[in-house]
């Protein structure tokens, strides 16, 4: 998991790049060219989406317009989201209500989130230490890339607005301010509740760098301090250092909570009842457990949602001798997790993390059960980086490219057909 790979750059105290004024303008062209295709596409396809989560979106984004964010989790309707994403509706709801109307506004968000990835793949291949050809091409791969604006555009979702936040966090930790990485991590799982595989690197990478400082960088040197990192950042270590992200992080996940009047106790029970909602060995996503076959149904073999443990509304469920699947599924991704987390701590460097998180983006989406066709759209970021340094990983990514695509176009064309602005356009469902 930490060995080099084809194009990686030399080791040791590896500066952040900056790009001349050329790569600046060809990457703002590119975004500008992607901006404008997305716009083109959701004009030619108004309302496009899943007509459950459009109708979602546009509902709660009116009702935090019209009463706000306190009491939101109490009011009598479906809301199966954590709070995070809620403030972009919000603000969306209030746009709407001077425009006239919500509609398609909720695309919007997604669409320069879109965008946002393609800027920070291009500026984290170079803060890697890749060349600037190499940053130049992770960012065309993620703006051109089918999965992010069948996501944003065509089905309306939101997936790449919380895997900002999940770069973001990514980013500080590269930069070793574990702080500010706790706080984004603790943001990107808000909106998404699977974009938290952050959050375990974080913690293992700051307790390692704390507590071992020798080697706490892999082969690279510390980073060297940016203008941007305050003196108290800079003179932390120790337990202190530990403490401070873990406080970062609760701080960050009160604020956002707050003002909903929800408390942590709340958050919990709403991530659970979410999940809980759906106990299912696969939600659709083409994983391991959708080759399992109970009863004569499976998501393989004819679509259909299998139990994972026995409920009110789950008579009957799929185990594993008497141990129930969703157990299972738990148990071994949170070992991977553990794994992972700690051989990423041996050897900290900004390549190691980076695979690190892959890895975890991987496991979340093959290992446990009640997964979604969408819970690998993290490797569309995360992946890119290192698909632009190394041509055995463009192909993993080509691969797992083709298979996300695959899984999320059947799922809306076909799967789920007659939804507003959607057509079977390859013809697959016939």
């Amino acid at each position: 998991m930490t060995g080099p790979v084809s194009g990686e750059p030399v080791r040791g105290g590896i500066a952040a790049r900056s790009g001349t004024r050329d790569d600046v303008g060809s990457i703002l062209i590119l975004l500008a060219l992607g901006l404008t295709f997305r716009v083109i596409l959701a004009y030619l396809l108004p309302g496009s989406g899943f007509a459950n989560d459009i109708g979602a979106f546009q509902y709660w984004a009116s009702n935090l317009a019209s009463q706000g964010l306190h009491g939101f989790y109490d009011r009598d309707f479906f809301h199966d989201y954590t709070p995070g994403y809620l403030y972009v509706l919000w603000i969306v709801g209030l746009v709407g209500q001077g425009l006239g109307g919500i509609g398609d506004l909720i695309k919007v968000p997604p669409m320069l989130a879109d965008l946002a990835l393609a800027y920070l793949v291009w500026s984290m291949t170079l803060e890697m230490g890749g060349s600037r050809r190499a940053a130049r091409l992770g960012a065309l791969i993620v703006a051109v890339n089918p999965i992010t604006w069948f996501d944003s555009v065509v089905w309306a979702q939101v997936d790449s607005f919380g895997l900002v936040f999940l770069l973001l966090g990514l980013r500080e930790l590269w930069r070793d301010r574990p702080e500010r990485s706790a706080v984004f991590a603790v943001i990107g799982a808000l909106i998404k509740p699977q974009l938290g595989i952050l959050i375990p690197i974080v913690a293992a990478v700051t307790i390692r760098r704390a507590l071992r400082p020798e080697g706490g960088y892999g082969n690279e040197g510390a980073p060297a301090r940016r203008r941007s990192t305050t003196r108290w950042e800079a003179n932390r270590d120790g337990w202190v250092r530990i403490i401070s992200t873990g406080v970062a992080g609760l701080a960050a996940t009160v604020l956002i909570t707050l003002p909903f009047g929800l408390p942590i106790s709340g958050l919990i029970e709403q991530i659970f009842k979410t999940a809980g909602g759906y106990p299912y060995l696969s939600v659709n996503a083409w994983n391991p457990w959708a080759l399992v076959t109970f009863d004569g149904n499976g998501v393989a073999s004819n679509s259909a949602w299998v139990c994972d443990m026995v409920t009110p509304t789950c008579g009957q469920a799929f185990s594993i001798g008497a141990i129930p699947a969703v157990v299972v599924g738990t148990a071994l991704t949170l070992l991977v997790f553990l794994v992972t987390s700690i051989l990423v701590a041996r050897r900290p460097d900004r390549q190691t993390i980076l695979v690190g998180v892959v890895v975890l983006a991987l496991t979340f989406f093959v290992v446990p059960t009640r997964v979604h066709e969408r819970y690998l759209f993290p490797l569309v970021a995360l992946g890119a980086i290192l698909a632009a340094v190394s041509w055995r990983w463009r192909i993993v990514y080509l691969l797992s490219g083709l298979a996300t695509l695959a899984n999320m176009y059947f799922v809306l064309t076909t799967l789920y057909p007659n939804n507003p602005s959607i057509h079977d356009w390859l013809g697959i469902g016939k």
